[in-house]
């Protein structure tokens, strides 16, 4: 093995030929140029270890040769020859990069020893390199495992996916970062959970499912290795499940994601695995300790902080939820011995259960009262599982065993942030209020619960009383405003207007046209439907609905109003029966949609 390799550089063959006889017998490996393009095309093929080059050549004499060649590779060892005469030039040589420089005619023991120096020093800055870089990299580790550290010592996986995402960031020098984190309940799918730098929530999907494409590995390892992309997808696993999925973006020098970054990320994608295994662990061990014994229900500590978790979630992503209370007056039959009023709580439990979904939390409050945590449900949607709630409730033989003086009543109230409010206080609040609502609606004082929506109406018209004419098209219009003014935000609308009012109604429907809403709008109407093709409108006959009094009915997240008219001629009264009974409404509003059989999701 030579002990390294020389480019000699001259025009001179003689020259050459005595340079490289001599250093090929000191044991080197020596190359020949002779010219200086010749050498930079060299250069450009092989490596060497030192250069050595006569300064008078033509056309690129030595001087030109070192400025290429350090503008090339800075670090390249070059040695300039040079006559006595030629002292300054080499002095200038030495300025624009050369390493030595050594006199004609060479003296065998002066050039082995100045490369010989230069090697040495070489070997030196090459180990220097190596230490430097040993180093950097036991720093990085070291990092790294402080924030292993870090990410393993923290349970609450909000936090943690928000560390997670920083830690992922930091490694690949991104700016942006998205991460999606498997639920609690093993529920398949994977919830968005931590947002960072240029990213909008709702640009991004609230939930992804677990095979999302771009997991799987490639086919081409070795050309993926070397792929670079603008954005970088890092799954991260544990125990050969999928726990997450991290999106990062806008790399911070404006370069895309190289092979390094992906090891980098993976790297660290091994200690976030770990620590949201160990979160959901955690969360799953701490839902089972927090349950009541006796319902089964969560308790009131535990769904509070869940509670405060949701909210900061739902506010940080623009999200809604729901909260629900449940109240059984009276709390259990008063004959119950002690063992059987908590068997009672607990079958109450059972059966609410039963109807909620798996992301839903139930608490007992005490007292016969039930607190209920919908994420991501909107007013319309926690109306639907109010009513679902009701029936598995009211339908049980828990209930239906027990005889009408004893039997409880059920009380269900519904407040939606942000709909209803923003604040925790203010929900818990308005379910007070509108559980108070509820006991005194009109719903129950009449009986209705067992009502069809046609006897419904002929019960409230009982009540009704005189009104302006014009208030039902001014109500009719100030409601197809409202939907219109709220096109996010989910809503039932029922309108009958009947003889007097089709004309203005269908007007108002037709502004509609086109318009983005997600209220599902019913035209109660004998008129033709063709006039409406294209606007977000279904046309049912009155038939169906049992009943040709021209009515409205609107249920949505904000307003709940219903007003119902006497038809003319209806013994020459023309009295109106309108209200903001949210019960009531809402009694109506399923009502209807039951009896014309349009399916509602939570």
């Amino acid at each position: 093995m030579s002990r390294a390799r020389i480019l000699a550089v001259d025009d001179q063959a003689y020259f050459r030929a005595f340079v490289e006889g001599m250093l090929t017998e000191e044991g080197y490996d020596v190359r020949t140029a002779s010219s200086g393009e010749e050498a930079l095309r060299w250069l450009e093929r092989e490596r060497f270890d030192v250069v050595l080059t006569d300064l008078v050549m033509p056309e690129m004499d030595g001087s030109e040769l070192v400025r290429r060649i350090r503008e090339r590779e800075a670090e390249q060892e070059v040695v300039v020859v040079s006559g006595v005469g030629d002292v300054k030039t080499a002095v200038d040589a030495m300025k624009l990069g050369a390493t030595d420089y050594l006199l004609k005619p060479i003296d065998r023991t002066a050039l082995a020893r100045s490369l010989e120096g230069l090697l040495q020093r070489k070997r030196l800055r090459e180990e220097h390199s190596r230490l430097m870089a040993e180093n950097l990299e036991y720093m990085g580790v070291l990092s790294l495992y402080e924030r292993a550290i870090g990410l393993v010592a923290t349970l609450a996986l909000e936090p943690l996916s928000e560390r997670i995402v920083e830690g992922l960031c930091l490694e690949t020098r991104a700016q942006s970062g998205v991460l999606w984190v498997a639920r609690e309940n093993g529920t398949p799918g994977l919830r968005l959970l931590a947002l960072r730098g240029l990213v909008r929530s709702a640009d991004e999907p609230a939930e992804i499912p677990a095979d999302a494409a771009g997991l799987e590995a490639p086919e081409d390892e070795g050309s993926a290795a070397n792929a670079t992309s603008p954005q970088l997808q890092v799954p991260i696993r544990h125990g050969g499940r999928l726990l997450a999925l991290a999106r990062l973006a806008d790399r911070l020098d404006g370069r895309e994601f190289d092979a390094r970054d992906r090891a980098a990320a993976e790297k660290f994608a091994e200690l976030a695995g770990l620590a949201i295994a160990n979160a959901l662990r955690f969360r799953s061990l701490e839902s089972r300790s927090f349950r009541d014994p006796a319902s089964g229900a969560y308790t009131e500590a535990y769904f509070q902080d869940v509670l405060r978790n949701e909210l900061q979630k739902a506010d940080r992503f623009g999200r809604s939820f729901s909260l629900l209370l449940l109240a059984l007056e009276p709390p259990a039959p008063s004959d119950l011995a002690r063992d059987e009023r908590q068997r009672f709580r607990h079958d109450v439990a059972h059966h609410v259960g039963r109807a909620l979904r798996s992301t839903d939390l139930l608490a007992e409050q005490g007292g016969g009262r039930f607190g209920l945590l919908l994420p991501e449900t909107d007013a319309l949607g926690a109306a639907v599982l109010k009513r679902r709630i009701r029936e598995a409730l009211e339908q049980s033989d828990l209930l239906q065993g027990l005889d009408p003086p004893v039997r409880p009543q059920v009380l269900l109230a519904a407040a939606s942030y942000p709909a209803d409010a923003t604040q925790l206080e203010s929900l818990w609040q308005l379910l007070q209020t509108r559980l108070e609502e509820e006991r005194r609606s009109l719903v129950r004082s009449l009986g209705l619960d067992a009502s069809s929506f046609a006897a419904s109406v002929h019960a409230l018209l009982a009540q009704a009383e005189p009104a302006p004419a014009a208030l039902p098209e001014q109500v009719s219009r100030f409601v197809l405003d409202e939907v219109a003014r709220r096109p996010r935000e989910r809503g039932l609308l029922f309108l009958a207007p009947g003889a007097g009012l089709s004309g203005p109604v269908r007007e108002g429907l037709e502004r509609l046209r086109g318009a983005p809403t997600r209220t599902e709008i019913v035209l109660v109407d004998d008129g033709p439907a063709d006039p409406l093709a294209g606007s977000p409108v279904t046309c049912v006959s009155p038939r169906r609905v049992g009943t040709r009094v021209p009515f409205l009915v609107y249920y949505g997240e904000g307003p709940a109003y219903a007003l119902l008219r006497q038809r003319e001629g209806d013994g020459g009264s023309s009295g109106v029966f309108h209200t903001a009974d949210r019960a009531l409404v809402e009694h109506l509003a399923f009502q209807l949609q039951r009896d014309l059989g349009m399916p509602v999701a939570p």
